[in-house]
């Protein structure tokens, strides 16, 4: 079957969908590489309170993410033991990004990309590269440079108030 010109113009991006605090995300399918449940973390002293903690991910360590405190969605409630995780790998650096639950890989097309809703605050709205209408609502795909570049900012930041002694606890 040959493809028009004009088909060929509509690129497509495959998303694995997530649950975080009941609203739905995408992730880039190549950015995924497992799902696992948490049944340890150990705590990082001096971490964001965005750092969930350390994770053993067959035998390799990872970092653990509150996905929901990295997009501002945070409530005070602490996982349990046995937490789902998306393990992601991102410049040769592996993580694991604690959700609330998974959903299933959804095909997006550049004619369905829209604006990104004004009723969503900031923050998220840069967290993420795009936003899709599917069904009768809509997918924003998080960019996983942008969340963990805000990471790496805050861990600096933290590291310079420690060396300087005005860490706040």
């Amino acid at each position: 079957m040959n493809r028009s010109p004009a088909d060929a113009r509509h690129a497509q991006s495959r998303n694995f969908t997530i649950k975080v605090r009941a609203q739905t995300f995408g992730l880039p399918v190549e950015c995924v590489k497992t799902i696992f449940h948490i049944d340890a973390l150990t705590p990082v002293p001096l971490a964001p309170r965005e750092v969930a903690g350390l994770a053993n991910l067959r035998g390799r360590i990872v970092t653990a993410l509150h996905l929901d405190r990295c997009l501002k969605l945070d409530t005070d409630g602490e996982r349990a033991p046995g937490a789902l995780a998306v393990g992601i790998e991102q410049h040769g650096e592996r993580y694991a990004l604690l959700i609330d639950d998974t959903g299933d890989v959804v095909t997006c097309d550049e004619r369905d990309r829209i604006a990104y809703p004004t009723h969503v605050g900031p923050q998220l709205a840069e967290a993420t590269n795009a936003c899709y209408r599917v069904g009768d609502g809509f997918l924003p795909i998080l960019d996983i440079d942008v969340l963990l570049k805000r990471m790496s900012r805050q861990v600096d930041a933290a590291s310079q108030r420690e060396a300087t002694g005005g860490g706040e606890r």
